[in-house]
């Protein structure tokens, strides 16, 4: 959906911008935050929900395994992934 409504605006998502990514829940927040880090995200959030946060392309063959590690993220530490968000970028 969000690559959709970035097309919408006339973005084809090749360009990098900040990217962010949210994890809710009871689960591991602790053991995200610390195999986000050493994947070179930057992390906050506050006891139930965690925001990873990057530069990146998010064009569908950049993005596609960015999107599966985070799902598997979710899995491996009993969270909700609740998806991302970006910025429109046109050029």
């Amino acid at each position: 959906m969000v690559r959709a409504a970035l097309a919408q605006h006339g973005d084809s998502g090749i360009t990098p911008r900040h990217t962010l990514f949210f994890f809710h829940g009871d689960g591991g927040h602790d053991d995200l935050v610390e195999v986000a880090k050493r994947a070179g995200f930057v992390t906050s959030g506050a006891d139930d929900s965690t925001v990873l946060e990057t530069t990146m392309a998010v064009d569908e063959a950049a993005f596609a395994p960015v999107s599966a590690m985070m799902q598997s993220w979710a899995a491996a530490f009993q969270l909700d992934y609740d998806g991302w968000e970006c910025a429109v970028v046109t050029n």
